[in-house]
């Protein structure tokens, strides 16, 4: 195999300072498709051959920009089941301003990856869609930049026992990273701009049978933010690999008291209004937080692609061109780092990762098995450990999509498998492959640094 010293290779590295008052604007734009215009809408996420045959709640592009002098960031949340590098490079190419474009893995969206078409080996991409996407989130992000204002920001975290019941994780070791991090921008005057929240969690509580479009417990939390805060709703969710997901969770409907219904809307509502009012309730009793820098770092990497049915689904056409390999069959990804400071003194970091990473490579808590592929592998290190603030963000499916990366110590594709399971584990089939995790640590590790 080749050596991960050989996989890594930094193509280009970013860093802006941009000193002085801080300023922040928002904006959102409905990116609901068309059912007839875009028609099939292949829904993402489950099975193929799964076509919307109606409109629950509308999709947004959801953007936050901040600036605290020279070159602004602009932050989007995108309710899409995954944005790869090829669209997200259009988006940003558009955008005068650094740039995080985060799709929300919604199962419940249109096919924007091309995996979940009519039949195995079909795409289920819509050129027309995806450019929809492309256009509709660049007008969200610049209106976001023109609104830019003197604003106040304020940070927050958020946690209760109860948001570890709203996650199903179904492979060892079951962990979750659950707390809630949120920032507000209000202007000088007091007037709302808009609210970011970060968390993990699988949008898919409505599961494979819905054949609605909807933004599933997002839908809720954006509601229910706006309606406690005002201003816009953006938010961006974590690190959701592993299986971190709301299907299988049991969660207590406060009306009843009881279980909230499986696979239904109640139990989204449930899920997005909870993380909503916690956020919220964070925020305001929040202080103030002096920010008079922002820090955007980013390096491309390349990742080989072992993964043989994503070099398959490439030759084959069902990403329609994207996400092709190099010559030396790689991937190449961006790994990302957002600092935010006052005079030297970070208050918010956020680590950007281009997939669904397990929680273990966020907050801690890998695990060595004797089954597992790679058992003696050297562990990665935490990316939340890697920073300092005491506040600290970590964005999936930032700029690109991946797939899960897994920590190459618990690799498990051959048997025998972890814990002496009689089939293969989930999580293998939809990773890049198992060089992913030490790459894109190792590429994090140097941009904080």
């Amino acid at each position: 195999m080749k050596s991960l010293s050989h996989c890594a290779i930094a193509l280009f590295l970013v860093t802006i300072p941009c000193a002085g008052q801080i300023r922040a604007g928002a904006a959102k734009r409905a990116i609901t498709p068309d059912l007839k215009a875009h028609s099939p809408v292949f829904l993402a996420g489950f099975g193929h051959n799964r076509v919307a045959t109606g409109i629950h709640d509308d999709l947004y592009a959801r953007c936050l920009a901040l600036s605290a002098g020279q070159r602004p960031l602009v932050i989007c949340g995108v309710d899409s089941i995954g944005l790869f590098l090829d669209d997200t490079a259009k988006i940003r190419a558009r955008i005068e301003a650094d740039a995080v474009i985060a799709a929300l893995h919604d199962h419940e969206a249109p096919d924007t990856m091309g995996l979940w078409g009519a039949a195995p080996g079909q795409s289920g991409i819509n050129e027309a869609y995806n450019q929809y996407v492309v256009d509709r989130t660049v007008e969200a992000a610049r209106e976001a930049l023109r609104m830019l204002e003197p604003a106040v920001i304020t940070l927050a975290r958020a946690h209760e026992a109860g948001l570890d019941t709203f996650i199903d994780d179904d492979r060892p070791p079951v962990l979750h990273d659950t707390e809630i991090i949120a920032l507000r921008a209000v202007s000088r005057s007091g007037k709302a701009i808009g609210t970011l929240i970060n968390w993990a969690n699988h949008p898919e509580t409505v599961g494979s049978k819905n054949t609605l479009i909807t933004a599933d417990y997002c839908a809720y939390l954006y509601r229910h933010t706006e309606a406690l805060l005002g201003g816009t709703a953006v938010f961006v969710n974590g690190a959701v690999g592993g299986m971190q997901s709301s299907l299988g969770a049991t969660v207590k409907d406060p009306a009843t008291g009881r279980p909230a219904e499986e696979l239904s809307f109640r139990k989204a509502e449930v899920i997005g209004s909870r993380v909503a009012e916690l956020a919220a309730n964070g925020l305001k009793k929040a202080r103030p937080a002096s920010i008079d820098r922002i820090d955007f770092r980013e390096r491309i990497v390349e990742i080989p692609m072992r993964n043989k049915n994503y070099v398959a689904a490439s030759q084959s056409g069902v990403f329609k061109g994207r996400k092709n390999p190099t010559p030396d069959g790689a991937t190449r990804t961006p790994v990302g780092y957002i600092r935010m400071s006052r005079q030297g003194k970070p208050h918010l970091e956020i680590a950007l990762v281009p997939g669904e990473l397990y929680p273990e490579l966020s907050v801690g808590g890998i695990e060595r098995y004797p089954e597992a592929d790679f058992p003696d592998a050297p562990l990665e290190p935490a990316l939340k450990q890697l920073m300092t603030a005491p506040y600290r963000m970590l964005f999936g499916l930032a700029n690109d999509e991946i797939g899960y990366i897994i920590p190459r110590a618990e690799w498990d594709e051959q048997p025998p498998y972890l814990k002496g399971s009689a089939k293969r584990w989930y999580g293998e089939v939809n990773s890049v492959g198992p060089d992913a995790a030490p790459v894109i640590t190792k590429a994090f590790s140097e941009l904080v640094r």
